[in-house]
């Protein structure tokens, strides 16, 4: 019944399954089934099968997506060495598909346009890609904290009646120079499930409304006009995996671009930096992927690898280079595993990569032909760092420094684009966030658009990449479901494969507010083997039944009823986790913890100080325990930014902020949606100065005469900042003096003696 057809290191399936025993087999499909193409081109098996029976692949968790091709790190096809260099992606193999495409709007699939990808569409309305359709006057936007906006809950159901539909269209024309490549239709983001059909032909299917989706569309390529045509479907079964707290909304809500690559391209690479025991010289390790579609022999073929420093300078003497035909060729061990290593070489002292010093360097891989040619080139930032935590008190070490966690939870949002942030708004958000001294951002909780992560590279920004997954209105129900595997293990494989070479991610995590189960655990298991160099975290895995003291939450010492909030802990959390993660303590949680003794794992807070209403409350008292004991590494304030929407009150002629509930929903959370420390057009409030307060670099505190200043920082010296004094008299300033600069390193103290400064 299955026919397995070996092409180019990738395994693809035709099958054919009759009526009586479609439903027995349709459980049989998994993650293979995303890349089905059959040798024609055309695509297989599932397809075929939506057209036949209305399969619906949104009321089947098994299925994820169709003919979706595999996640890979975020980069560009470069023609030259040089212009990968310079990382200007508009110099690349790329065509932007945003802008205004053709839109037609459904409150449910029965009522939705039918056969609209068979044909050119007319008279229909515009509507901005990327944008959330609620935005821009179709359905309405929903605000929950937790638990569904539809009914019923019954997964993988979904509504019928009320689940609107946006049906989109536009044309493009392939540059001619593009003949014989290979051609990807990238979606950066669509919520929550689409179908994509291109020249009337079904490309395939996709879920996660948080990560990209890529499509081969070189089969399917006209001479001239070519019309792509997208279904987007609200609520889907990926929806039960998206209950996350914030607004939920619709659409193509990032980028759409094409990009051509070679028939023999750089699929894919992964880049690791490990630092020797002094935290001096590093090993630069790269695993690279290739494709080939060429259909001819590559054994002329060479791949070359250079890394450069910020100056641009190369760092290996001579490229490092390999036949291309060496690594599809490459042997597998039968015992333990093939190096990951493809290319290695030793880098002496290094720049290392720091929130205080974010030192980046540049690799380059390229592929030559027989003759040297370039026929492709791409590249990433590389940052060398290792992340670790203390074996003597448990803090976490960067590059073997003490270094706390200053953190902020942040959701994509905007007052007038909802989720469709775009590239201004993220620079927006991350200065902010930077000058108020954090240094450490929460995905909350999703992954974000890449162009986040390349800012907070070079920023000097920690991340702690959160996959789309939480069941908060079902704890863990689905988590213990194997029909649900798959779709778990997609959102943090996909996640990991694409954000794995930024130096600014620190800590992967499983989700948020999901409860726990089987399905949370394997998907830590594949992270930990695949990334050796992150910590992995979630917070609700709080709990081993394995272990003694183990306390069922039916037990009567648990309060009546069990949230984020309760204290009474159980002695050590799962053994999948590598930190002990709570939400919002009191100032006494930090030392109960520390105290119980039974669990050994460093401590984070990872949404602590909700930032609503008048709160806020308690920070230095809090940070005063952090640093105070060991294991405590810090935490995450929730949450960054009020997600208040612009609406039009047509009583008194003026916009206002609006909370959930103001659009006419049946289901919200009122104004739970602010809660952040600026305000929903980023505009800082008052909370966030304290916060800038306790994070600050250095600290004085004066003993008479005598002032001691220390420096707060892991790596950098004070003389970078400008001291100034400042004597008050009954709060008035009478004398403001400008020092030069302290020299007082990392770590460091120094006193002054500010006597001569004092009024006579």
């Amino acid at each position: 019944m299955f026919q397995r057809i070996q092409n180019n290191n990738f395994s693809r399936f035709r099958f054919s399954i009759p009526k009586s025993v479609f439903s027995f087999y349709i459980l049989l499909l998994t993650a293979s089934i995303t890349h089905a193409q059959s040798v024609t081109g055309e695509p297989a098996g599932v397809p075929e099968l939506h057209k036949k029976y209305e399969f619906a692949p949104w009321e089947d968790p098994t299925i994820t997506s169709i003919n979706r091709q595999p996640s890979r790190a975020t980069s560009y096809s470069y023609t030259s060495v040089e212009d990968a260099l310079k990382g200007d992606r508009t110099k690349s193999r790329m065509q932007m598909l945003t802008g205004d495409w053709d839109f037609k709007y459904a409150v449910n699939l029965k009522e939705a346009s039918k056969d609209f990808y068979q044909n050119k569409v007319s008279g229909w309305d515009k509507i901005e890609v990327p944008s959330n359709w609620e935005m821009k006057g179709y359905d309405n936007p929903i605000y929950k904290s937790a638990v569904y906006p539809f009914r019923p809950i019954n997964p993988p159901y979904i509504p019928k009646d009320y689940n609107g539909v946006g049906s989109y269209q536009r044309s493009f024309t392939v540059p001619e120079n593009w003949k014989d490549m290979t051609v990807t239709l990238h979606f950066g983001a669509v919520s929550s499930g689409f179908e994509v059909w291109l020249n009337g032909e079904f490309l395939g299917y996709g879920e996660d409304s948080f990560l990209p989706s890529e499509f081969d569309i070189t089969p399917y390529l006209k001479v001239g006009e070519n019309i792509v045509s997208v279904r987007v479907i609200r609520w889907t079964d990926g929806s039960y995996l998206e209950d996350q707290d914030h607004w939920r909304m619709s659409g193509i809500q990032r980028e759409v671009f094409i990009m051509a690559e070679p028939k023999l391209r750089i699929q894919d690479f992964f880049v690791q930096t490990k630092l020797d025991k002094e935290y001096k010289d590093a090993i630069f390790k790269l695993r690279p992927k290739v494709e080939n579609l060429t259909g001819a022999k590559i054994k002329d073929y060479t791949m070359h690898v250079q890394l450069y420093d910020a100056n641009n300078t190369a760092m290996f003497k001579e490229p490092l280079q390999r036949p291309v035909i060496d690594l599809i060729n490459e042997s597998y061990p039968r015992l333990d595993n093939v190096r990951l290593g493809f290319f290695q070489e030793t880098i002496k002292n290094p720049k290392k990569w720091s929130s205080e010093e974010p030192n980046l360097y540049t690799m380059v891989i390229s592929i030559k032909d027989k003759n040297g040619n370039v026929t492709e080139a791409k590249s990433c930032k590389v940052g060398f760092r290792s992340i670790e935590f203390s074996k003597e008190n448990g803090k976490m070490l960067i590059n073997g420094k003490e270094t706390y966690v200053y953190g902020v939870n942040r959701h994509d949002h905007h007052p007038t684009r909802g989720k469709a942030v775009t590239r201004e708004d993220i620079k927006q958000d991350i200065t902010t966030i930077k000058k108020f001294n954090f240094n450490f951002i929460r995905t909350s909780h999703y992954p974000n658009d890449p162009y986040f992560y390349e800012l907070c590279d070079q920023y000097g920004i920690m991340i702690m990449d959160e996959a789309n997954q939480e069941t908060h209105g079902i704890g863990g129900k689905l988590s213990n479901d194997p029909l649900w595997t798959n779709a778990y293990m997609e959102r943090m494989i996909r996640m990991v494969e694409r954000d794995k070479n930024h130096p600014s991610v620190v800590m992967w995590s499983l989700g948020n507010e999901g409860g726990k189960g089987p399905n949370h655990s394997a998907m830590s298991g594949w992270v930990h083997d695949f990334d050796i160099t992150r910590p992995v975290h979630y917070e609700p895995a709080q709990g081993n039944a394995k272990l003694d003291g183990y306390i069922d939450p039916l037990d009567p010492r648990y309060p009546k009823t069990i949230d984020h909030a309760y204290r009474f802990e159980n002695p050590q959390d799962d053994s999948y986790v590598d930190m002990v993660s709570r939400f919002y303590p009191g100032v006494f949680t930090p030392k109960f913890l520390v105290d119980q003794k039974k669990d050994t794992r460093p401590i984070i807070f990872v949404e602590y100080s909700h930032a609503m209403g008048n709160s806020v409350g308690n920070l230095k008292e809090l940070w005063d325990e952090f640093r105070s004991l060991p294991r405590v590494i810090g935490g995450c304030i929730w949450e960054f930014k009020d997600q208040g929407l612009v609406k039009f009150d047509s009583r008194s002629g003026q916009n206002y902020f609006a909370h959930g509930g103001d659009f006419g929903e049946k289901y919200h959370d009122g104004n739970f949606n602010t809660k952040g420390i600026v305000d929903s057009n980023g505009k800082p409030k008052g909370s966030i100065f304290e916060n800038k307060w306790v994070y600050q670099p250095a600290i004085s505190t004066l003993n008479g005469n005598q002032l001691e200043i220390k420096n707060r920082q892991a790596v950098k010296s004070l003389e970078g900042y400008v001291p100034v004094l400042k004597v008050l008299e009954n709060g008035n300033v009478i004398k403001t003096q400008i020092l030069k600069p302290l020299k007082v390193e990392a770590g460091q103290s120094t006193t002054i003696d500010v006597s001569s400064y004092l009024p006579k």
